[in-house]
């Protein structure tokens, strides 16, 4: 009886079930919807099938190699210098081969708006190259998109604007943007649909800290209201998304006063944007403007990161932005010797060509030098980068800017020092590629400046480490034990004759003993001049430029040395074709790097009474005190 009650019941359950379905209302659209979705799914799939997978694991990070020179501790791991496996090599080349075949009918001065080169640069995928494959990118890492920028510099002119929507606009948005930022934006950066521009600089300050444009909230706290003037910007009319930088704060008293500078994402149809173009001495083929903001609305959204975080952001931003000059460089000193080559083979003097006289032999030798040296700091720092978990390289790849350029620019002069008359025509390929090599060292980032800031950001590192040295140094007859027993163990240094003690020729070729001894010599003599720089004048080091500049000098030699020393090690035990002659590049540059380190560091440990620098202080106090050159002419009588 009661099985037949539940059977009875399940079946009047079952009827209504029935009755409910056929009963239902259902639609004549056709299910176009479903079938969208699976060929969406599909392609999806399609596209994750082609995607090779990049299985790269890294080191756990390591103290930063540069900034622990000034305290004498070397890292010997990096004179092994990096180099890819190779799988990836392989890989590498083949992906490199038709974009250098492409570039290679490129003209030098193409112009970057041409539609056409940018139809080059999309169907080559050289628009966000480390972003991720899925977004149809090529997921690089940072040494092979410094292959790839070798390829890209090849067109001198259109570098810059290249390099700033890369690293200052793509990586921007993927370090710090929001999903919806995104979504919105890096899809059209990664297929070049729109380009990026990046403003921070201003003409009145080259300080950060003290930009004049500002942004605050309106009435309703729903938008920020942008003004100022953002100067040299570059792909400032060609630009779809700006991203600039603002001061929304200021803390602190008069004499303490500190901004708090914010990142905003500016559309270009916005209102209130006036876009200027300026003629620069070269890089035709970057577009570089002015660009003034007056009364722009910002949606709340388009806040980049977080409020009063853009030191942080641009921060992250800086150390692959400062290593991307290093390729361009290297390719424009290549230029420049190549090119020299071919004038000097065919050009005679009498029956002697010149491309057999010692002057000119000296100069090829420098420029050889110099692009080899580049290329070394370039990709040891890569390697660094790319070795080692968030490896903190911003002051290598600070070194590698300031050098890159300088050296650009210096072998520019040197070519058009035997070229002559004819190389000073504006259209003349020496004098163009001087006037890109001037944009490095100019443009946004003055080199000098850099250089008293890598020497600051030094002598800080130094001093959390040795505070209590240099306290017992600057309080002598507090520690008068103390500073008896320093005169015993520093008197070889004080002699400029340090004890050899790193051994950092058991770490290179045998060949090299000689070279790895002078290298060390010099981060002896660094760290000696660190600690005497600190003791002599406390907190008020952060004022002495003249021997701030000098450190840093010293700091780039010993950088570049043991970049060379490592490359040239290496060469020469996997017998790579020439790596004899790189042993001799590496040894020449060493011999000739360590004379200029000597002379700098006595400079610096003798003291401003050794040297010219008080009287340049008086001399400049004169000039500045009348306001111009105060002295009477040569032919002037005074009775």
């Amino acid at each position: 009886m009661y099985r037949f009650f539940n059977i009875n019941k399940s079946l009047v359950n079952l009827e209504k079930l029935n009755l409910k379905f056929f009963c239902r209302n259902y639609s004549s659209t056709p299910a176009v919807k479903v079938k969208e979705d699976v060929t969406e799914m599909g392609k999806y799939f399609e596209k994750i099938s082609l995607i090779t997978p990049r299985m790269r694991k890294k080191q756990p990070q390591k103290p930063p190699f540069a900034k622990n020179l000034f305290v004498g501790v070397y890292d010997t791991d990096v004179l092994t210098y990096p180099q890819l496996n190779g799988e990836d090599t392989q890989t590498l080349e083949k992906q490199i081969s038709p974009v250098q075949v492409r570039f290679d009918n490129l003209s030098a001065k193409e112009s970057f708006l041409s539609r056409d080169f940018m139809e080059v640069l999309k169907n080559l995928q050289l628009f966000g190259m480390q972003s991720s494959q899925l977004h149809n990118c090529r997921e690089l890492n940072v040494t092979e998109h410094c292959r790839f920028n070798e390829i890209l510099s090849t067109v001198s002119s259109t570098v810059p604007g290249l390099i700033y929507n890369e690293f200052l606009g793509i990586h921007a948005l993927e370090k710090a943007g929001s999903d919806e930022q995104k979504s919105k934006y890096l899809s059209q950066l990664h297929n070049g649909n729109m380009l990026s521009a990046f403003c921070m600089t201003e003409s009145e300050n080259q300080d950060v800290s003290s930009l004049s444009t500002t942004a605050k909230l309106n009435r309703d706290k729903t938008e920020w209201i942008l003004n100022g003037t953002k100067t040299g910007v570059i792909n400032g009319s060609i630009a779809g998304l700006f991203i600039v930088v603002a001061k929304t704060a200021t803390i602190g008293n008069k004499e303490t006063r500190e901004a708090k500078l914010t990142t905003f994402l500016v559309e270009k149809d916005f209102e209130g944007i006036t876009i200027n173009s300026n003629k620069m001495l070269g890089i035709e083929g970057t577009d570089v403007c002015d660009v003034t903001f007056r009364n722009t609305p910002v949606p709340k959204d388009n806040i980049l990161g977080e409020v009063h975080s853009a030191e942080i952001l641009i921060s992250s931003l800086l150390t692959q932005f400062r290593l991307s000059c290093g390729p361009a460089c290297s390719i424009l000193v290549k230029k420049l010797l190549n090119d020299l080559t071919k004038h000097c083979t065919h050009t005679n003097i009498g029956q002697l060509s010149i491309s057999e006289t010692d002057y000119v032999r000296s100069i090829v030798a420098e420029i050889t030098l110099s692009a080899y040296a580049i290329e070394s700091i370039t990709y040891l720092t890569s390697g660094l980068l790319d070795e080692y978990e968030n490896q903190d390289c911003l002051m290598e790849s600070s070194i590698v800017k300031i050098f890159g350029a300088e050296q650009a620019c210096s072998s520019a002069s040197k070519v058009m020092d035997i070229l002559g008359t004819p190389s000073y025509k504006k259209n003349h390929w020496c004098n163009e590629l001087l006037m890109d090599a001037l944009s490095y060292k100019y443009l946004n980032e003055v080199g000098e400046n850099l250089k008293i800031w890598i020497a600051l950001l030094g002598l800080n590192h130094a001093g959390i480490q040795i505070q209590e040295d240099v306290r017992k140094l600057r309080n002598p007859l507090f520690y008068a034990k103390d500073i008896f027993k320093r005169m015993w163990t520093h008197r070889k240094q004080q002699m400029d004759a340090p004890d050899l003690k790193l051994r950092l020729c058991d770490y290179v070729h045998p060949s090299l003993r000689e070279s790895a001894n002078r290298l060390e010599y010099c981060v002896l003599r660094l760290q000696f001049a660190t600690e005497t720089l600190l003791a002599r004048h406390g907190q008020e080091v952060a004022n002495q430029h003249m021997d701030l500049k000098r450190l840093a000098e010293c700091l780039i030699d010993i950088y570049v040395m043991t970049a060379c020393l490592g490359r040239a090690s290496r060469s020469y035990c996997i017998g790579l074709r020439n790596a004899h002659f790189e042993m001799m590049l590496a040894g020449s540059y060493c011999a000739k790097a360590m004379q200029e380190v000597k002379v700098k560091l006595a400079q610096i440990c003798d003291g401003p009474f050794a040297t010219n620098d008080e009287n340049y202080r008086t001399i400049a106090k004169s000039v500045f005190k009348d306001g111009k050159y105060p002295f009477e002419h040569p032919l002037a009588r005074n009775f």
